[in-house]
């Protein structure tokens, strides 16, 4: 038997005998991991892997060391990392979310070409977008002759998600349009235009109730300089008869309010996804939201939800990311009136006309179950381990 038979005989072996199938994983994303740690399969198993921190060794916070992490990749097959791009002897898939290298702030041009060079390395098997905007995104940024081997391994792999309640099954028909809000940095979600309509809605008349979960951060790059006075914002949440004003809560308390409500508003400036909306569809319930990034992805307008535009670049996010002065504050500006013009027309809509609450929500259910259930997210990456380890 020569070496190519060999080689061919072995890997069947692994195919058929999954059980000593490895993956290593390093920096789960979220606590818990919706893109593929968190999915159970029978025929491969997970292993965290430890890191060297670059970045204390070096006393150097930044990105760039933090997502070039020194692996010990002993025991595994094969790594799935999130973002990071890791230095080890093993073969690695990397799931990403919005951009990639994800190095962020000033990134020195060695530091982006290591990365590139490591996406182009034959040990980079496969790059999973979570979404066609992540990955048209990337593909946009990818304009040297080499970079050919980078797109050339990019795919779309949304991931599973598993809720522990059950979906909404009863819509009511009659009193207040219960409205959802959540958002730990609840300036760049969009609260204020939310906020300001909603408030004219009461003033005409219409029995809303708003339930705030989420805070706020002392700094927001999108308004950048031009952040609004917050402690007033806080003010007015806590001071509205309403909105009933929950903060900070658990995860289950999120799920549990979700499926309370009839509607997510979720106007934010900008998102590398949308995993709010994506949990509130699973559960039955409509997001009214902004047309950015992957949002448009997950919501069909008029169907599962209602999208309200805004000015965006070529790769979906909000027009006034990265400006300042006076260019910022005027899109700013024209972003906020036309997302409070179009909260103010959604909800009006969706109070008037109540049955498409349960239109919408029963549809989103049967959109986002498709896109994100479990099951067969975990059949596909099955698909994608047994693809990419196997070619050595």
């Amino acid at each position: 038997m020569n070496i190519k038979q060999t080689t061919e005989v072995n890997n069947q072996k692994n195919l058929n005998n999954l059980s000593l199938f490895t993956v290593g994983i390093i920096n789960p994303g979220y606590g818990y991991e919706r893109v593929s740690y968190a999915l159970s399969h029978d025929d491969f198993d997970f292993k965290r892997l430890y890191t060297l921190p670059l970045y204390k060794l070096l006393k150097a916070q930044t990105n760039f060391y933090r997502e070039t992490p020194l692996v010990m990749d002993v025991g595994v097959d094969l790594l799935h990392t999130w973002n990071s791009l890791p230095l080890c002897r093993k073969p690695f898939i990397v799931s990403y979310e919005c951009e990639l290298p994800r190095y962020l702030g000033n990134v020195k041009p060695w530091q982006l070409n290591f990365g590139k060079k490591i996406l182009r390395s034959n040990r980079c098997r496969k790059i999973l977008a979570l979404s066609e905007a992540a990955k048209n995104r990337l593909t946009l940024s990818l304009t040297e002759p080499d970079d050919d081997k980078i797109i050339n391994k990019i795919d779309v792999f949304r991931g599973g998600v598993s809720l522990p309640i059950s979906p909404k099954e009863t819509y009511s028909t009659t009193g207040p349009l219960n409205l959802l809000f959540v958002g730990t940095d609840a300036m760049r979600k969009g609260i204020v235009p939310l906020f300001y309509a909603c408030e004219e809605l009461i003033r005409q008349g219409l029995d809303i109730k708003l339930t705030f979960i989420g805070g706020f951060s002392e700094a927001c790059y999108v308004y950048g300089e031009h952040l609004p006075d917050i402690a007033k914002l806080e003010s007015l949440l806590r001071s509205a008869n309403w909105v009933e004003y929950k903060g900070r809560v658990p995860i289950n308390t999120v799920f549990e309010e979700m499926k309370a409500s009839d509607v997510l508003l979720f106007p934010t400036f900008d998102e590398s996804l949308g995993w709010v909306p994506i949990e509130a569809g699973l559960l039955g319930v409509p997001t009214i939201a902004t047309d950015i990034f992957a949002l448009p992805e997950l919501i069909d307008n008029g169907k599962t939800g209602r999208l309200i535009s805004i000015d965006k670049r070529d790769d979906r996010r909000f027009v006034g990311l990265n400006t300042t002065g006076d260019t910022l504050k005027n899109h700013l500006d024209t972003a906020n009136a036309d997302i409070q013009k179009g909260l103010s027309i959604a909800i009006q809509d969706m109070y008037a006309n109540r049955h498409i609450v349960e239109k919408y929500g029963r549809a989103a259910r049967i959109k986002l179950g498709a896109m994100y259930g479990a099951d067969k997210a975990a059949l596909t990456i099955k698909k994608i381990y047994e693809k990419n380890e196997c070619l050595l």
